[in-house]
């Protein structure tokens, strides 16, 4: 198997990009914050944004790496034009166990309330969340807490022809302002030279050895165990995963990896999330909330088959597809949870009749489309909440197969196919699932493919379509 490296290029190849003049402002708006801060004897959120000179936001994550930031996050739907780059951390949200989601939300709720703003788009919340509290834990996922949401110091955001940067400070009681502004402006000019010197990543092939977390056969014994288990009513679906260890003998680039996923997979949103020595990334076609000034958008997406050789091939696999009674019967068990899930907190709420096919280019899938209006004191975290872990990534019912899973799946699946996006001070935001993905550390890497298992579901097939999942990442990282 190959590779993906990227050798050095000429520093920022001619590159010019200068700042907007956001350090007056940022003054002004630090001292409003501080006094807010001693007036309510809490830390005050401070962001100041406005528009910038277009770059490349893949650009703006290499200069992340030159700055040698301990955290950065990449959000994007390259499709629709949109795209995310965070980098460093002003303000951070952490919670656990049961109450996480609503805990976050809690806490989103209290930092943007004292927050003070200055631009026409505020300061958002860029993470996700684990996909288990319980599950059982390794080193693995070292630095990716429970939830981790956060603040970056520095915001890229993309909207089609908008680009703005908004710079973000936490302004505690006890701050030195002077001393706060002077960071503030010494970042601004060292993410300037960065991003000046930053170039995209040109791939170049290495050799790469992948091997199953989980041998082969014993993995599909658990599928025909598990099938036998739902074929007792124990359960309805399990989705189970695969593990692949992957290694290469230099060091992955996240940066080239995205580029790939970028080309290959444009229609599905593109993450990577670095915290200290690991980046988890992938391309997920799959979107699990999306709330725009109280308009929510859903989908279910479950049932899979592979893309045909010829035009011909592909239109009788996608007829087969659509006429599976294993797949609309798997895919139903979505659909009419995520419906059930909605009935309490969305008015209007309007669902595809049937499902139609969404083509990848090496997979395609069932997929409904689902949307409504929010009621009122519905904020998007505590949906996602309600909503994760759907059975397209899970199971049905949710508590028996999460344990399920928790005891026989033998991954620790950390971040794997749970919520990653962001929320903003409006309470709109939007969350993807992360599948087709895998956790990134030096020259190692473990990537990650589910299969939803139901009482007919057979242990070959389950196997390769887990292949064909997993071959987003490894062609990104180089793998044919």
């Amino acid at each position: 198997m190959k590779m993906v490296v990227s050798p050095s290029k000429p520093a920022g190849q001619g590159l010019r990009w200068s700042p907007p003049a956001m350090l007056p402002p940022l003054r002004a708006a630090i001292h409003v914050g501080y006094a807010r801060a001693i007036e309510r004897g809490v830390p005050v959120l401070v962001s100041v944004s406005r528009p910038v000179t277009p770059v490349a936001p893949l650009r703006v994550l290499a200069a992340a790496t030159l700055l040698g930031s301990a955290h950065s996050a990449y959000f994007a739907a390259p499709s629709e034009d949109r795209a995310l780059v965070g980098i460093g951390h002003a303000a951070q949200i952490t919670t656990t166990g049961p109450t996480r989601f609503t805990d976050a939300a809690i806490r989103w709720h209290e930092f943007m309330a004292d927050a003070v703003v200055d631009g026409v788009v505020g300061p958002l919340f860029l993470g996700g969340f684990a996909f288990d509290p319980l599950r059982p834990h390794t080193d693995l996922w070292r630095g990716f807490s429970e939830t981790l949401l956060a603040v970056p110091q520095l915001l890229w955001r993309v909207a089609a022809a908008e680009v703005t940067l908004t710079l973000s400070v936490l302004v505690a009681p006890a701050a030195e302002p002077t001393r706060t502004i002077a960071e503030a402006s010494a970042l601004l000019a060292r993410f300037t030279q960065a991003l000046n010197a930053a170039a995209l990543p040109s791939p170049l092939p290495q050799d790469l050895h992948a091997q199953d977390v989980r041998p082969a056969r014993e993995w599909r014994d658990l599928v025909a165990t598990t099938a036998d288990a739902i074929r007792a009513g124990r359960y309805q679906k399990v989705v189970l995963a695969r593990g692949v260890e992957v290694t290469a003998p230099e060091p992955f680039e996240a940066d080239a990896a995205l580029e790939a996923l970028t080309e290959h997979y444009p229609t599905a949103y593109q993450f990577a999330l670095h915290h200290g020595d690991r980046t988890f990334m992938g391309a997920t076609p799959e979107l699990l909330a999306r709330v725009t000034d109280g308009r929510l958008q859903t989908m279910a997406l479950a049932g899979s088959a592979p893309r045909g050789a010829t035009a011909s091939d592909d239109d009788q696999i996608g007829a087969a597809l659509l006429d599976s009674v294993k797949n609309q019967g798997e895919h139903h068990i979505v659909t009419s949870t995520i419906r059930a899930a909605l009935a309490a907190r969305v008015s209007n709420l309007t669902v595809d009749p049937e499902p139609h096919l969404r083509l990848l280019p090496n997979v395609q899938h069932l997929e409904t489309r689902i949307s409504g209006e929010l009621l009122p004191g519905q904020p998007i975290l505590d949906l996602i909440g309600e909503l994760h872990p759907t059975p397209a990534v899970g199971g049905f019912p949710r508590d028996a197969a999460l344990a399920a899973i928790r005891a026989t799946e033998g991954l620790d699946r950390g971040w794997y196919a749970a919520p990653v996006g962001w929320i903003d001070a409006d309470g709109n935001g939007e969350f993807a699932v992360a599948l087709r993905s895998g956790i990134v550390r030096g020259d190692a890497a473990t990537l990650f493919a589910g299969c939803g298992i139901v009482g007919d579901s057979d242990p070959d097939a389950e196997y390769h379509e887990a292949q064909l999942k997993l071959q987003p990442m490894l062609r990104a990282l180089g793998g044919e």
